[in-house]
């Protein structure tokens, strides 16, 4: 597989001609305004075979990106929880059940568990193509089933997971002080327990203050974890290439 990374959570992935989006979002400004100021312009110049969504939020969720950058022919694929809500929005998306794999071309896909920070419908997804095998944690907060993941699974090449510990205070929930996503010490620990040969942090860099707060010192927080448990990491900026440990195997 090649991977590279897109803004704030995006991530494009290209097997055997095949290209596969997830939380692709051009237009931050959306919504509640979370995401970076100037994100990866991708649209318009990425047909899309096959395009994912975690979940809903804007910051994961850009329906006129989605819209302009999938084929005719392409798959539009989520958890099976949000499709009434793809279809309000004028979308036929193929709704997927929580650890049934579903193949399109070179990859299978498969929905697993995830936990929204705010109690919203989301799914982590594991992706696999040519020999190799990764997993998109959305903006998911700690949770119980990394240990049954890591053993259903056994490894994966890569995982991108959120990093930045965010605390929110937004309209719709009441402010709390506990991190609706994961914090370093979290992602390390998530990472250690998938049993990955390498991290890739997501799902960081924004900051805004009285509203979204990103874990402080993150970056180093990151780096002593990593280095107590042993732990791989790889920072790689929008629009560049993710280098896996290990080498695709093409059919």
């Amino acid at each position: 597989m090649k991977l590279q990374r897109l803004s704030w959570a995006g991530l494009q992935v290209e097997s055997n001609g095949q290209i596969l989006l997830i939380d692709a979002v051009q237009n931050y400004e959306r919504g509640a305004g979370i995401g970076p100021e100037n994100p990866i312009r991708f649209v318009g110049n990425t047909p899309a075979d096959i395009v994912i969504v975690t979940h809903l939020h804007s910051d994961h969720y850009d329906p006129d990106a989605i819209r302009t950058v999938l084929k005719p022919e392409g798959q539009f694929i989520a958890s099976e929880q949000i499709v009434p809500e793809l279809q309000n929005d004028g979308f036929t998306p193929v709704g997927l059940t929580l650890n049934k794999p579903h193949t399109v071309g070179n990859f299978t896909i498969t929905p697993v568990f995830a936990m929204d920070g705010v109690g919203d419908k989301q799914v982590s997804w594991v992706i696999e193509a040519d020999g190799q095998r990764i997993l998109h944690g959305g903006d998911t907060m700690w949770h119980n089933q990394f240990w049954q993941l890591g053993k259903t699974w056994q490894r994966f090449d890569a995982v991108f997971l959120p990093v930045n510990g965010a605390v929110v205070n937004i309209p719709r929930v009441l402010p709390s002080p506990v991190p609706i996503t994961l914090t370093p010490l979290q992602a390390i620990t998530a990472t250690r327990i998938l049993q990955a040969d390498v991290l890739v942090p997501i799902h960081y860099g924004f900051h805004k203050t009285g509203m979204y707060h990103q874990f402080p010192e993150m970056e180093n927080e990151l780096s002593k974890e990593a280095g107590e448990q042993n732990v791989k990491v790889q920072w790689v900026e929008p629009g560049h290439e993710v280098v896996l440990p290990v080498a695709a195997t093409q059919d």
